[in-house]
């Protein structure tokens, strides 16, 4: 395996991830990532082959594309929510970014061999978008690392005690507040899962669009912002939960539910899009489109020790079910039946 990167991109970043990222053979263009790419959708050139002769297969790893000759290409595509009504906020830079993806799925459409996606759902949703990828589509599952399926260590025992988290019980929100996550219909639901269950905290974590942040904050002292927490801290707050609430609008796959499962912490989740797939019956699924119907669920798992421990015990079962030595062979199965 050879990546092909921006030289910027290398210098500032390799050295920071450190192995294995620091072993692999690198093949850099000067340009930065995104004026390479609008050359390429533009000019179809230079080739992947111009960078390394004697590639066989070029693999996008997201939505992207790299013109190829002799080469066959492989595309990662995660979901159609650009394409979906209601995924994203309607505004002016998400038509501007509707429109730039099918400028690339339509190049897509006519280049790549074989498109990789993450669910069935997202590849019943891309297949209607463009209905002539729809037969190189193929559907391998996410997973998470081993570190989610281990006990809490002692970094994450110290982050939980460094911020209090282990003396309150709480809801968990990852994936923070974003339009697609469902951040109005959670501001709206918390204060009614409070008056409920006073003692109960929200704990959000991950990045947060500012507006969404700022009336959050101004709703009092219930909700509690980690920002970016690594792994090990991520696994703790999973453990520590009394329930993690991911109402989100649209998933092409839906990873904080599955990480969730494999840290055992139970689960409320939507009802819509990838969801259901991922979680199949081990999670409490409710409409993203009902405030009532997220708070009584909600509620009803943090009252309820049994159905936390049922929950508990079908999510880390569901979660073994996806795995990424079983992902991985399943790709290079995909690989050898292109060469």
């Amino acid at each position: 395996m050879h990546i092909l990167a921006d030289r910027s991109d290398h210098q500032a970043v390799v050295d920071k991830v450190g192995v294995p990222w620091t072993t692999f053979p690198y093949h850099l263009f000067q340009r930065n990532t995104s004026y390479q790419q609008a050359w390429w959708l533009a000019l179809h050139s230079p080739g992947a082959e111009k960078f390394w002769p004697e590639v066989q297969i070029v693999h996008c790893t997201a939505e992207s594309y790299v013109p190829t000759s002799r080469s066959r290409l492989v595309v990662t595509v995660h979901d159609a929510a650009y394409f979906d009504q209601g995924a994203h906020p309607t505004n002016f830079a998400t038509t501007k970014q509707r429109l730039k993806w099918r400028l690339l799925y339509t190049t897509l459409a006519r280049t790549a061999d074989l498109f990789h996606t993450v669910s069935q759902f997202s590849a019943e949703r891309l297949g209607a978008a463009f209905p002539s990828i729809r037969s190189r589509l193929r559907v391998i599952y996410n997973a998470v690392p081993q570190r989610f399926f281990d006990p809490v260590n002692a970094v994450g025992e110290e982050y939980l005690q460094c911020t209090g988290l282990d003396r309150k019980p709480y809801v968990l929100l990852p994936g923070g507040l974003h339009y697609r996550k469902n951040a109005e219909l959670v501001l709206q639901a918390w204060p009614a899962i409070q008056e409920r269950v006073p003692d109960l905290t929200l704990v959000v974590s991950g990045h947060c669009d500012a507006h969404y942040a700022e009336r959050a904050v101004a709703s009092g002292k219930s909700i509690v912002f980690t920002g970016f927490v690594n792994d090990d801290e991520l696994c703790a707050i999973y453990h520590a939960s009394q329930v993690v609430w991911f109402p989100s609008r649209y998933e092409g796959f839906g990873m904080p539910v599955l990480e969730a499962m494999t840290c055992g912490a139970p689960v409320v989740a939507s009802d819509a899009t990838s969801i259901p797939e991922i979680a199949g019956d081990a999670a409490v699924l409710v409409s993203p489109r009902s405030v009532s119907d997220n708070v009584e669920a909600v509620v009803n798992v943090v009252r309820d020790s049994r159905l936390q421990s049922r929950l508990r015990g079908r999510g880390q079962l569901r979660a073994r079910q996806f795995n990424w030595i079983h992902s991985a062979a399943q790709l290079h199965e995909l690989y050898s039946g292109l060469l």
